[in-house]
């Protein structure tokens, strides 16, 4: 089930912002915050913040609908990655409203703090794609084009192998796919050195936390390089301070080294995987890789000059792949599935 939310410390408040006198976790960058603006956008019919209740927990999330829909395109769903929000797709999900897609977002357990577990096995990749399968249907969304970033696509990739019947496509940003990641990491001294800060994590998770958000978030908003604006840096650093959030979202890390093993099969959904050429985590020759799990039909897009920090810096790009294939592979789609 769903359920419109009003908590005016929290994500929830009313669409249109709420109570600006009673501050919210992350304003003006919360979910009631990102809804309330795109409801202002001439191509904004409804938008909303809201709380989705599944078996796992409530998760923060806003959606909005737009005032001249294409009906050949449906929905979008965007999922964030760390360390980051659902408030990182604000300007994707205008660019898709305007072209009359309708758009929704959650932040992921961990960031939602009605679905924060305890143990590190309760982050592993199974229940992050467990989640958006449940989350999205508890929406009321069945079938949809998904749109991951970093740890978004991390969820993105297992879950368009394992749940093609749900999906229209599949458009992953920074993030290669991970059998193409571990091939790399076995084999690639740049990759490998690349993810020296994971390794960092796995071993020492609060000392990482710490360390990041120390003087106000200083290291961490340098992760960003600048591609991030300071005030929605700045956010995030505020989310993630309160206590036991940074350690919880960490926790994906930990559980990477639990070896769990997602099953897979051949991704035949129309996919499009969009890359920085200046992404400091992931080489050309890693991202160039994940053609080969592939099956289906396939785009790599590279963005010369561009960093790990997509969503933020190059929303119109993502947009163009994602509308692009959402209308070339829409007829074609539901006739395979």
């Amino acid at each position: 089930m769903t359920s419109s939310t009003t908590d005016g410390n929290q994500d929830g408040a009313p669409s249109g912002g709420g109570n600006r006198d009673e501050h919210r976790l992350g304003f003006p960058f919360d979910n009631a915050s990102v809804a309330g603006r795109l409801q202002e956008l001439p191509a904004t019919a409804a938008a909303e913040a809201l709380t989705v209740t599944t078996s796992q927990g409530e998760f923060s999330a806003f959606r909005a609908t737009p005032a001249q829909p294409d009906p050949s395109l449906g929905d979008a769903v965007l999922v964030h990655g760390w360390p980051e929000y659902a408030s990182c797709w604000e300007e994707t999900a205008a660019g898709l409203l305007a072209q009359g897609m309708s758009v929704f977002a959650y932040d992921q357990r961990g960031y939602s703090p009605g679905a924060r577990p305890d143990g590190v096995e309760d982050y592993a990749v199974s229940q992050l794609v467990g989640d958006l399968a449940e989350v999205t249907r508890a929406a009321g969304i069945e079938r949809f084009h998904l749109v991951g970033h970093d740890w978004g696509g991390v969820v993105a990739w297992p879950f368009v192998a394992n749940h093609p019947q749900r999906l229209h496509t599949c458009t992953v940003v920074s993030t290669p796919h991970p059998k193409a990641l571990g091939r790399q990491l076995k084999t690639d001294d740049e990759q490998y050195a690349r993810m020296e800060y994971m390794r960092s994590i796995q071993d020492h998770p609060e000392a990482v936390a710490n360390s990041l958000l120390r003087n106000d978030g200083e290291r961490l908003i340098g992760l960003y390089g600048g591609a991030v604006p300071g005030d929605l840096a700045a956010s995030y650093v505020e989310r993630f301070s309160e206590p036991g959030t940074f350690v919880s979202v960490l926790k994906y890390y930990q559980a990477m080294a639990l070896d769990e093993r997602m099953p897979s099969t051949p991704i035949t959904v129309p996919t499009s995987f969009i890359w920085g050429s200046e992404d400091v985590a992931f080489t050309r020759t890693t991202a160039e890789l994940s053609a080969h799990w592939v099956e289906g039909p396939y785009r790599f897009v590279p963005l010369e000059g561009a960093s790990h920090w997509l969503p933020e810096s190059h929303p119109d790009d993502i947009v163009a792949v994602v509308v692009e294939g959402a209308r070339e592979y829409a007829d074609e789609g539901d006739q395979e599935r």
